[in-house]
């Protein structure tokens, strides 16, 4: 089972991603790969790596040039691609996010560049994904209204998680559009969409697991 989860901030995507370890391991009896889910894109804050990056830290990288971010996220990428060598893997924006928040606000890879994230990278990274693996990789398109975005941004303000986003709200909805180009224009699987907006997350969990059941392998049903 390899999943992407993708979608604005605030539209919950770790909290479902962390949920989803759970259901994973008792629906299947197997963790995800190592027991991992990898959220890493929102630029900078990083995390994992070994562990998430401190307000020092994100201030360094925010203070690289243009081309030495595109450099950490592009090589930072293509790193999480081994993941697919193995049986499951669960991320969270992925190459998807990146492109996404890169083009609108870092400053490159934009249309033209050399590592132009809108095409050369983007389809890089999916053209690699289905050389290592024949898996179809499904995409959790998780989606909210502006208004409750816009709310939740003002309620998790000084929330550590949230520190250093690059979001305002007058630019949720072209944000919102900008994701949902490039789930579209992926092609490495099967798409989902949830609307996050008034249900709790327990009820969100239930909707995604009702939505992705038809693409689940058979090894896994057979667990």
């Amino acid at each position: 089972m390899k999943i992407i989860l993708v979608g604005i901030e605030y539209v919950g995507t770790t909290t479902i991603a962390n949920m989803l370890k759970g259901w994973k391991l008792e629906y299947t009896g197997t963790p995800f790969y190592a027991g991992l889910m990898h959220d890493h894109m929102k630029f900078p804050h990083s995390s994992g790596h070994p562990d998430d990056t401190t307000l020092e830290e994100q201030k360094q990288i925010l203070n690289l040039s243009p081309k030495l971010k595109e450099m950490y996220q592009r090589y930072h990428m293509y790193y999480h691609l081994h993941h697919y060598f193995q049986r499951d893997d669960l991320t969270v924006g992925f190459h998807i996010e990146e492109a996404v928040l890169a083009r609108r606000y870092f400053d490159y890879g934009l249309d033209g560049e050399i590592f132009d994230r809108k095409n050369v990278v983007f389809d890089g990274i999916e053209n690699r994904i289905k050389q290592i693996t024949s898996d179809q990789i499904i995409t959790i398109h998780m989606k909210a209204e502006v208004s409750v975005i816009e709310e939740r941004m003002e309620l998790l303000k000084d929330n550590p998680d949230h520190s250093n986003s690059p979001l305002i709200k007058k630019d949720i909805r072209d944000v919102m559009h900008d994701y949902k180009h490039f789930v579209d224009k992926s092609n490495i699987g099967p798409k989902v969409e949830v609307d996050t907006s008034y249900d709790n997350p327990e009820k969100t969990l239930e909707k995604i697991i009702d939505l992705i059941k038809p693409y689940i392998t058979k090894r896994d049903l057979e667990k």
